[in-house]
């Protein structure tokens, strides 16, 4: 039976995909080590255990932009986590030969590894990446080897040498804000040109997101990042252009139900569909009528609407950004004050808290029915957190980031009372600074060394605040107090919980909850026991529900909540027994 699995293999290993023959590479034994799972550009592919050879190349590519591609390898452990080899190799002339110079990336540890991979000027077509993890002596593009596993995949490779190899991107949203990709801490500055003069040069490294403000209809701005490379500033992204009053004329939605992208207004022009590293599809606007396109699975879009503006046909819209089938980042993530971790996302074991200290994944674990997590921090790391979905057989970033390193990051506390009055610990003099974010943008930045409580002038109960403290430290701007939330979804100071009032909830002696009349379908009763979410029910067809596994001498909270505008929301009070 053994040799009938290594005949088989040594088939697999000549894709018929790639019509080559490239040489062998596997492992003897990886009952105690394997590659677990590779991720490119946070799409990722789980694999186990496979017998020390995996050949992915009949899978569809993995798509490599050249811009800051990013490639994470994570091993798996039957028990002892060794410290393991890891090598890979991508052949970029595509003569079915891996050589010294197609080594994109190396690492060594019993952890996940990460690296940028750079790609030669020129390369593109489809080809083989080869994946290697072993155990004892340094990876090797061919041979056999004792303990580990290697493993063939498809990448495909960016189209053109136009296509300049950025290591960041940056993305244009709603309203003229910009979101770039990387890290907190990346040395970069932003660079804003109005008609062909530089306006703005401002450190990026403290902001993912951030907005020119000083807007003049008409202009024309661009915006892209630099960084000081070899005695110089050099441009590393792609450039960004828009004009206020034609580029923000027409607001797009998108209807993922039932497949349509809605204008805000009728306009007469173009609907521009251009799926990543093909060709531009133009249709023409029909008035009333939304955008309706046969969107390929797992392709990423951008979207957007044009009309002729003195002869020229420009852009009237901001482009609408999605992966089609993949959800967007619809979960909060919250960091109390104690680096206590919380998220507000659904009771679902195919949800994943993940977390990088200092740049190097450290902890991937299932949520399961539990809405917080706590993990041993340690004091002067710096931490990124953030949670993932499994969608078909690819796990999905699905929530927010959040950075923070402790012993800097809670060195102010901040509290809040229920006059929206903010007040911090510390004393008068410290270079500090509020930071107030409505709805998910940044409003206002003030200067906080002058005092020791604040209310923000302005107040929009529909929409959710947070606000935190920053201070100067190591070339940036960096979070140095827990935050504080409040208006829509957060958690007032004084025990109540904001939510949509659509249901009325009560519990009597015998623990039977019995709710109001609604016709939401996708309601759900949520049962939590000692802070610990242990049931979620399908409620739309009863009216009345008691826990079946109740305990006396547990404590118990209990709430509605149903599908609304995309997103689970609590739609009762809640009520505890």
């Amino acid at each position: 039976m053994k040799q009938i699995l290594l005949a088989a293999a040594a088939c697999l290993a000549v894709s018929p995909a790639m019509a080559a023959n490239y040489c062998d590479s596997r492992g003897s034994n990886s009952s105690y080590e394997w590659i677990a799972a590779i991720s490119l550009n946070g799409i990722s592919q789980a694999s186990g255990n496979n017998g020390g050879y995996l050949d992915a190349t009949n899978k569809p590519p993995l798509q490599l932009s050249g811009k800051g591609d990013r490639l994470e390898l994570r091993p798996g452990f039957i028990s002892t986590q060794y410290p393991e080899n890891w090598g890979v190799w991508i052949d970029f002339n595509q003569n079915a030969t891996f050589e010294s110079n197609e080594l994109v990336m190396t690492a060594q540890g019993n952890t996940a590894q990460s690296a940028i991979i750079n790609l030669p000027a020129g390369a593109s077509g489809t080809t083989r990446m080869r994946v290697q993890m072993r155990w004892g002596s340094a990876a090797q593009p061919c041979g056999s080897y004792t303990y580990g596993e290697t493993e063939d995949y498809l990448v495909q490779l960016p189209g053109a040498p136009s296509q300049a190899a950025y290591p960041y991107s940056l993305t244009l949203e709603p309203d003229f804000w910009v979101t770039r990709s990387g890290e907190l801490g990346d040395r970069l500055a932003m660079i804003v040109e109005k008609d062909g003069t530089r306006v703005l040069s401002r450190n990026a490294a403290g902001n993912l997101r951030d907005r020119y403000s000083n807007h003049q209809t008409g202009s024309v701005y661009k915006i892209w990042l630099e960084a000081f490379i070899n005695g110089a500033y050099k441009q590393v992204s792609n450039l960004i252009t828009y004009r206020p009053g034609t580029t923000d004329r027409v607001l797009l939605s998108r209807d993922v139900i039932n497949n349509t992208i809605t204008p805000s207004v009728d306009f007469q022009g173009e609907w521009i569909i251009a799926p990543e590293n093909a060709e531009q599809t133009r249709l023409p606007a029909q008035t009333g009528q939304p955008l309706r396109y046969p969107f390929v699975y797992g392709v990423r879009y951008q979207v957007w609407a044009e009309a002729t503006i003195n002869q020229k046909s420009e852009p009237i819209s901001v482009p609408l950004a999605f992966r089609e089938g993949f959800p967007s980042p619809y979960i909060d993530v919250e960091v109390e004050a104690d680096f206590l971790l919380r998220h507000n996302g659904p009771a679902n074991n195919s949800l994943l808290w993940v977390i990088r200290e200092d740049g190097v994944e450290v902890f991937r674990q299932a949520t399961g029915n539990a809405s917080q997590l706590r993990y041993p921090f340690q004091t002067g790391r710096k931490y990124k957190v953030w949670l993932e979905q499994l969608v078909g057989n690819e796990w999905v970033l699905v929530s927010d980031a959040e950075y923070f390193s402790p012993g800097l990051s809670d060195q102010h506390q901040l509290t809040i009372d229920t006059n929206r009055q903010i007040t911090r610990s510390g004393t008068l003099g410290e270079s500090v600074t509020w930071v107030i974010e409505e709805g998910g943008n940044v409003v206002l930045k003030r200067y906080a060394g002058n005092e020791l409580a604040y209310t923000h002038y302005r107040f929009d109960p529909n929409k959710p605040y947070r606000v935190w403290l920053v201070r100067f430290v190591d070339g940036y701007y960096q979070r140095v107090s827990n935050v504080v939330r409040y208006g829509q979804g957060s958690t007032p100071t004084d025990g109540s919980e904001n939510f949509l009032p659509l249901y009325q909830l009560g519990v009597d002696a015998n623990q039977l909850l019995t709710r109001s009349q609604g016709n939401h379908t996708m309601l759900t009763w949520v049962i939590e026991q000692d802070g610990v979410t242990v049931l979620e029910r399908l409620a739309s067809n009863e009216l009345s529900y008691r826990y079946f596994n109740y305990s006396p001498g547990k404590t118990y909270r209990s709430w509605l909540k149903a599908y609304i505008d995309g997103r689970y929301q609590r739609v009762s009070p809640i009520v505890t027994y």
